[in-house]
């Protein structure tokens, strides 16, 4: 095996030793009621024991082999989108509310990525953030941020109904 993929495999489970230790400390909490550390402990679990049977079941082998060139017929514009769609979600939750940038991220996703007809990114968009919204805000009692506009839109609606 080349020494960068012992490199690599040997980073992944140092990695996921560490989060396993810190996460312990946290405190793991009991099945029904987990701890703040026992997700990550957790994936960090996962992730250890994925490097080490790659690396015994790799041991005499080359895991990368001839391999091709990363963005090779691939559309680096699309994923250089998602990448800022992913970095801007979080950015405009505040201002816009989570029914919004869902339904904004999960449409521009289907029409980028999936090339799908406006009618179709419209219908998976919005039910995609009904749905989560009823999932996380109703039956899960999770806070989400409304947005600002929102916020100042029901004030105006309470003082035009009062």
């Amino acid at each position: 095996m080349p020494r960068r993929e012992i490199l690599t495999i040997l980073f992944w489970l140092l990695l996921s030793i560490f989060v396993c230790v810190q996460s312990w400390r946290l405190g793991l909490g009991r099945f029904n009621s987990p701890g703040s550390g026992f997700l990550p402990f957790g994936a960090a679990l996962v992730v250890g024991i994925l490097a080490l049977v790659l690396f015994f079941k790799e041991r005499g082998h080359h895991i990368a082999g001839n391999g091709a060139p990363l963005f090779k017929g691939k559309k680096v514009q699309n994923v250089i989108f998602i990448l800022a769609l992913l970095f801007g979600y979080p950015l405009l939750l505040n201002q816009l509310g989570y029914f919004l940038c869902t339904l904004f991220f999960v449409g521009s996703c289907i029409r980028i990525i999936g090339q799908r007809q406006w009618r179709v990114v419209v219908i998976i968009g919005i039910s995609t953030a009904i749905i989560s919204y009823l999932l996380f805000d109703v039956w899960l009692k999770i806070q989400i941020p409304e947005g600002k506009w929102v916020a100042q839109l029901s004030r105006v609606g309470g003082l035009l109904w009062r």
